[in-house]
C-alpha cells in the first residue's frame, strides 16, 4: 500500500487591506494512493500590491586606490549640501496607492496572474486526485498485479512531487515579481518626493497611512497631492 505523505506548503494570511500579517506552514495530507481531499485543494496566495515604504539614503564614499607595494588614499570631496528649512512634510501612502496609476496597473497584472495560476493548479490537483482514486479502486478489486500496482504507485508519487515543485517554483517567482514591483514603486516615490521638495526645501519627508503610528499630520505640511501629480506625470511621460 502507498504510505501516507504530508506535504508542507506555505499559507500567507492577509488582513482586510491585503497586507501580509502572517506566514505559516500548512499541511496537505495525501491519503493512500496519493489521494488528496478536494477540501484541501491548492489555493493561490491572493497578493494585493499595496503599501509602499519610502526611504531616502544619502552616503559619502572615500575611494582607495592601491597599486604595487604602496597604497594612496584619495578622498572625494563631498558636494555642498543646501541647508534645509527644518520643515517636516508628509505623504499619505493610502492616497498614493489609490491614485498612482502605476500601482493600479501592477496590481491588476499580479491579480490576473494569480487567478490564472490558481485555475491551473486546481485542475492539476483534481486530475491527480482522480488518478489516485482510480488506482485505489483497481488495487482494492485485485485487478492489478503487484508489478502494475508498484508502477502505478510510483507514477502517482512522481506526479505529486512535480505538482508540489511547480507550485513552489511559481510562488518563488511570484514573490520575486512582487518584491520588484514594490521596489520599483518605492524608487518612484522617493524620486517624485525629492523633486517636489525642491519647492519646499523641507528637512524631513515622512510617509503615513491609516492605522499607522502617526496620529495627526498638519494639512498645511501635507504634500501628498503634489507627489501624486508628479508620480503620474513622470509615469505617463515614460509610456
Amino acid at each position: 500500500m502507498i504510505e501516507n505523505e504530508v506535504v508542507e506548503r506555505t499559507a500567507t494570511v492577509v488582513d482586510e487591506k491585503g497586507f501580509v500579517v502572517e506566514n505559516k506552514p500548512s499541511e496537505i495530507p495525501e491519503k493512500e494512493g496519493v489521494k488528496a481531499s478536494s477540501e484541501n485543494r491548492s489555493s493561490m496566495i491572493h497578493w494585493i500590491v499595496e503599501g509602499l515604504l519610502a526611504a531616502a539614503v544619502i552616503a559619502l564614499f572615500v575611494l582607495h586606490f592601491c597599486g604595487g607595494n604602496s597604497c594612496k588614499k584619495t578622498a572625494v570631496a563631498p558636494k555642498p549640501v543646501e541647508v534645509g528649512t527644518g520643515e517636516v512634510v508628509f505623504v499619505n501612502i493610502d492616497s498614493v496607492n489609490e491614485k498612482y496609476e502605476m500601482v493600479n496597473i501592477l496590481k491588476k497584472s499580479l491579480e490576473e496572474e494569480q487567478k490564472k495560476q490558481e485555475v491551473v493548479f486546481q485542475n492539476r490537483q483534481k486530475a491527480l486526485e482522480n488518478k489516485a482514486a482510480n488506482f485505489e479502486k483497481n488495487y482494492s478489486s485485485g485487478s492489478l498485479t503487484p508489478q502494475q500496482a508498484q508502477y502505478a504507485q510510483q507514477g502517482l508519487q512522481d506526479e505529486s512531487a512535480r505538482l508540489q515543485k511547480d507550485y513552489s517554483d511559481f510562488l518563488e517567482d511570484f514573490q520575486a515579481r512582487y518584491a520588484a514591483a514594490l521596489e520599483q514603486m518605492a524608487d518612484s516615490l522617493n524620486e517624485a518626493a525629492g523633486r517636489v521638495n525642491a519647492n519646499h526645501n523641507a528637512s524631513y519627508i515622512f510617509t503615513y497611512q491609516s492605522g499607522g503610528p502617526l496620529l495627526y499630520a498638519d494639512p498645511a505640511h501635507d504634500i501628498t497631492d503634489e507627489v501624486i501629480e508628479e508620480l503620474n506625470r513622470s509615469f505617463n511621460k515614460k509610456k
